[in-house]
């Protein structure tokens, strides 16, 4: 797998399908690596502890000015690939994905083609069984045990927003924390201001999260970010079908409005 990997990647670069080739260290931690060189290809490496979601770079203006580029991209990482692309964050031709899936490499993909992979041979992508476990025992607690233990949770967040810095689809130029003019989350890492942060970013992220974990591994709190991803996960699918990931012309489930919603919430 890594041989086929590092030669399809120099590839990309001799070629000049790609500029940039961004994908993992070998080294503690794995941290990305970035790559213009065919030759340093060889430096590069994957296996399932690669947790970085490296499409999160993809809205970095260094790399946007580095394109056509091309990712080592998991399945989590084509799916939020796809997700940027119907939210017209990465232009089709401009993106290439290095699809890896455990210890196999799947090949070359542009958005389209990943979709289709997606569709063809991964159609029921979601959380893992050990985790929809950990949000069905929290779920038949009540809700103001549920409200307890999340504000347990989030007493412990710092606020050094490295769960916002890598996930792929905290995109915005400048985040509503970082507005003061009015000052709608208060920035202090205490209490009130903690809770509406964490809920805040896991509700933008319902209906377009792909579960790849980069929030809660990249949190120096260990915060189990998950269980809540997973839950709005679940929630956005049941109420909506939401499915993100799969259509890279999808409408996110926030911003966007259907006549078949179910409206009996209204009185």
């Amino acid at each position: 797998m890594m041989k086929a990997l590092r030669q399809e990647a120099a590839k990309l670069l001799q070629e000049k399908r790609a500029a940039l080739i961004i994908g993992f260290a070998e080294r503690e931690g794995h941290p990305a690596l970035f790559i213009s060189k065919p030759e340093d290809c060889e430096r590069l490496f994957y296996d399932v502890s690669c947790r970085q979601n490296l499409a999160a770079y993809l809205s970095k203006p260094e790399v946007s000015a580095r394109r056509p580029v091309a990712i080592v991209a998991s399945l989590a990482a084509l799916r939020s690939l796809v997700v940027l692309t119907a939210e017209s964050q990465a232009a089709p031709g401009q993106v290439l994905a290095l699809a890896v899936d455990k210890d196999a490499f799947l090949g070359t993909f542009d958005v389209a083609g990943a979709a289709e992979l997606l569709r063809s041979k991964y159609p029921d992508l979601g959380p893992e069984k050990a985790l929809l476990e950990r949000v069905g025992e929290l779920s038949k607690k009540s809700v103001v045990e549920r409200a307890a233990f999340w504000a347990e949770e989030f007493a412990k967040c710092t606020r050094c927003y490295a769960c916002r810095a890598a996930c792929p689809g905290c995109y915005c130029a400048r985040c509503i924390v970082e507005k003061n003019a009015p000052q709608w989350v208060s920035t202090a890492a205490l209490g009130h201001g903690n809770y509406s942060w964490n809920i805040m970013r896991a509700f933008h992220q319902s209906g377009r999260c792909t579960l790849c974990g980069a929030c809660e591994a990249a949190c120096p709190q260990g915060l189990p970010l998950m269980v809540l991803n997973a839950a709005l996960d679940r929630e956005a699918l049941e109420e909506f079908g939401a499915r993100p990931g799969y259509d890279p012309e999808g409408k996110p489930v926030i911003g966007s409005w259907s006549a078949e919603d179910d409206h009996s919430y209204m009185r």
